[in-house]
């Protein structure tokens, strides 16, 4: 299977989709819907979880939100000296918390501070934010998601599903990581390499 390289950044959800469904040698579809063809119905129901999925998958810098959380919640439980603190509509995952105790409970985090710094993933639907190897990683996991449903083939799937894990992610996960350094010291690079030297 050929590699897509979308460097578009303003690639729509219909675009994501079609990138995925090329993958497939599936022809594009002209929209979204959930009544259409069973190609337009699975990416209509299968874009948006795997998109939280892949957003989850990484420490993207355009999906990391850092905010503050206030709370003169008690907690009702057994830890009546923690405070709760509501997570916002929009966190996906958390990445740290400035309170050297503190427990994530469903969509709630659970600290002795009545004000805390919150570090998380956002909820992400903008694709004019999409970084092109985010955009690369989702169009895998996309396909691999249709291949049953819609070419029915488990080779098919087992290449794609470690293209993603051996390829696109370790690839994203390194150069988002060495946006914010000088050079690629970065543990994930050791990473990156190996997988890129073993392709060759």
């Amino acid at each position: 299977m050929a590699k897509t390289s979308p460097e578009n950044t303003q690639l729509t959800p219909l675009d994501i989709c079609n990138l995925a469904l090329s993958r497939l040698g599936e022809s594009p579809i002209p929209e979204l819907y959930a009544n259409g063809s069973l190609p337009s119905r699975m990416c209509y129901m299968h874009y948006h979880p795997v998109r939280r999925e892949v957003l989850c998958a990484n420490r993207w810098s355009f999906a990391t939100v850092r905010t503050t959380l206030n709370s003169a919640e008690q907690n009702s439980g057994d830890d009546t000296h923690q405070l709760r603190h509501s997570l916002p509509l929009d966190c996906l995952r958390v990445l740290g918390v400035n309170c050297r105790s503190w427990t994530l409970r469903g969509r709630a985090v659970y600290c002795s501070q009545p004000e805390i710094r919150l570090l998380y993933i956002a909820d992400v639907e903008d694709t004019t934010l999409f970084e092109p190897l985010f955009v690369e990683a989702l169009v895998l996991r996309l396909a691999w998601k249709l291949c049953i449903p819609l070419i029915n083939s488990s080779t098919a799937r087992q290449a794609l599903g470690e293209e993603y894990q051996r390829i696109a992610l370790p690839q994203a996960a390194h150069f988002n990581a060495v946006q914010h350094m000088s050079n690629d010291s970065h543990p994930l690079y050791r990473l990156w390499r190996k997988s890129m030297t073993s392709q060759e």
